[in-house]
């Protein structure tokens, strides 16, 4: 019996693994053409200068 828990808990790990991309590309991915950072949609966020900030006189 124990020899079966242990069985379960390495194959879970396993897929976990494979799934997540640490024997190479993880399954979700293939197939994609991942884009580099500096081709991406540069002007979706614009960002203002800073407020001012008002310090309280004691």
């Amino acid at each position: 019996m124990p020899l079966l828990l242990t069985l379960a808990i390495l194959v879970n790990v396993a897929l976990f693994a494979f799934g997540q991309g640490f024997f190479g590309t993880p399954p979700v991915e293939q197939g994609r053409d991942p884009r580099p950072l500096s081709q991406r949609n540069q002007t979706a966020i614009t960002l203002d200068p800073p407020l001012a900030t008002h310090s309280e006189q004691p």
